[in-house]
Order: structure tokens, then C-alpha cells, then sequence
């Protein structure tokens, strides 16, 4: 019997003789372990691995989604020459940003959100200081949560601040807007097309449920604009994937990277 035969086996049998529960509870660990559900915290979530991609002394970080400045800071402790572009909507969030980025002259920051069209939006959050602030709704009541704060914010394209910024290269675009993520990628597609943008890092979890946003989605826009997707693993390594299979609609929160194919 071939190896991969007798593995999946061998597996279904083990499966079959514990508990439900038990079972569910491995398969999240195997899982997490290849980077599905792994998403989280910069420092844990196999994000600096991400950041270690970018080469140059004056790289190009366009962070969507900068949330209180996390990212923009590990990415400037490995780049310090790097140049940034921030952008968080919301008010409370974008305070506490300018507190920890304020007085870098190579980051610019943008109170407003990236999305598919210009306009203005209204933001929901669980509380003034979240990370689960979306553009949607969300239906988190599982987790004890209600979206009940709102504001209205100003949303712009990629494609526009690229050709107002006069943006030539984009070293690695991070995207973390809470389902959102492919409106980002649609208003940037010129970006995308032209081949400005080296690597995308983004993340798709339970809020693309609230979206209506499969993974599936973000497979075939890259592919149509000739990228390849990958995870990435807790250890910072990234797993390129060669073809889209449903076994990668996984809604726990997971980052996920594209780059041009080479």
C-alpha cells in the first residue's frame, strides 16, 4: 500500500476511535501548526518570517489597516530606512498610532480606509479599542461581543494614493481590515497589474464569513493577475500553494502572503 494511502488510513481509523471532541481538538492543532487559525500577534503569528522577504535599504511598507502601529514597528526595527504609509479610520486607533509613530520622517499617516471605491463608510467596533473593527457588522454574539460603536470614516482606493503619492514600488503590502481585505486588493488592482507590488501579506479568517468572502475569491483574483498565495506557518516560513482546494476555507484567523509568479 503506498505511503500516503496507508497514512490516510491509518488516520481515519485513529480518528474513528476517539471521541468527537477529542478529534476536533487535534485537528485545530494540526492545523494551527501549519498556520491555519495561527494568525494573531505580530511577534507569534510567523509575521516577522514576512517581513524578513523584504530586502533593500529603503524598502516600501503601504500597512492598511495599522491599527495602534504594531506592524509598522516591527517592520521598521528590521527596516529602519524603510518608508511607510499607515492607514487606520478609526479616531481612537489612529491616536494611539501617531503616539508611537509621531516624529518618524519616513512614515506618513492616513486617517481613513482602503477599499474598492472613494467615499465614506461607517465603521463598526465592540469597543473604542478593538481589533475587530470592520466596515461590516459583524455577528459576533458567539464570542459575547456586539459591533454596537460606529463611526464614519473616509475611504480611499490603493490605486488613487499610488498615483497621488507618486508610489513606483511597493516592497510588501500588509492588509488587515476585517473582511475586507479583497476591496483592498480590487481598488489597487492597476497597482497589482502594472507589477508594483512585490508582496502582499493578508489576513482571512472569521469576519469573511460576516463578508461573504470566500478564500476561494482571493485564489483566483491573484491568479488572475498573475500571483501565487501562500500560508504562513507559526515558525515564519511560507508554504506556496500550487493549486486552490476547499480544505483552504478555514474561517479561524490565518495570514496568508501573494507575489508575483516568478
Amino acid at each position: 500500500m503506498p505511503l500516503r494511502r496507508l497514512t490516510r488510513y491509518l488516520a481515519r481509523e485513529i480518528a474513528l476511535a476517539v471521541p468527537f471532541d477529542i478529534a476536533m481538538s487535534v485537528s485545530r492543532t494540526l492545523l494551527s501548526a501549519q498556520g491555519f487559525g495561527s494568525g494573531g500577534s505580530v511577534s507569534s503569528s510567523g509575521e516577522v518570517g514576512v517581513l524578513k522577504e523584504v530586502s533593500g535599504a529603503a524598502p516600501v511598507l503601504v500597512d492598511v489597516g495599522g491599527h495602534t502601529g504594531e506592524y509598522t514597528a516591527a517592520f521598521l526595527r528590521l527596516h529602519p530606512g524603510g518608508i511607510c504609509h499607515v492607514f487606520e479610520p478609526s479616531e481612537r486607533h489612529f491616536t494611539l498610532l501617531e503616539s508611537q509613530l509621531r516624529g518618524r520622517k519616513n512614515v506618513t499617516l492616513s486617517q481613513k480606509a482602503l477599499g474598492a471605491e472613494a467615499g465614506e463608510q461607517t465603521l463598526y467596533k465592540d469597543a473604542e479599542v478593538t481589533g475587530l473593527a470592520s466596515l461590516t457588522k459583524r455577528r459576533v454574539e458567539h464570542h459575547g461581543l456586539s459591533m454596537d460603536i460606529t463611526e464614519q470614516v473616509a475611504v480611499d482606493t490603493l490605486d488613487r494614493i499610488v498615483e497621488e503619492r507618486g508610489i513606483s514600488r511597493i516592497d510588501l503590502l500588509k492588509i488587515d481590515v476585517e473582511g475586507h481585505e479583497l476591496d483592498v486588493l480590487r481598488g489597487g488592482r492597476g497597482a497589482l497589474e502594472r507589477g508594483i507590488v512585490k508582496l502582499i501579506q493578508f489576513e482571512f479568517g472569521g469576519c469573511n464569513l460576516d463578508t461573504r468572502t470566500t478564500f476561494q475569491d482571493f485564489f483566483y483574483l491573484f491568479r488572475d493577475v498573475g500571483f501565487q498565495v501562500g500560508v504562513v506557518q507559526p515558525t515564519g516560513r511560507l508554504q506556496w500553494l500550487a493549486t486552490y482546494d476547499e480544505m483552504l476555507e478555514q474561517y479561524r484567523t490565518t495570514n496568508f502572503v501573494a507575489r508575483p509568479v516568478r
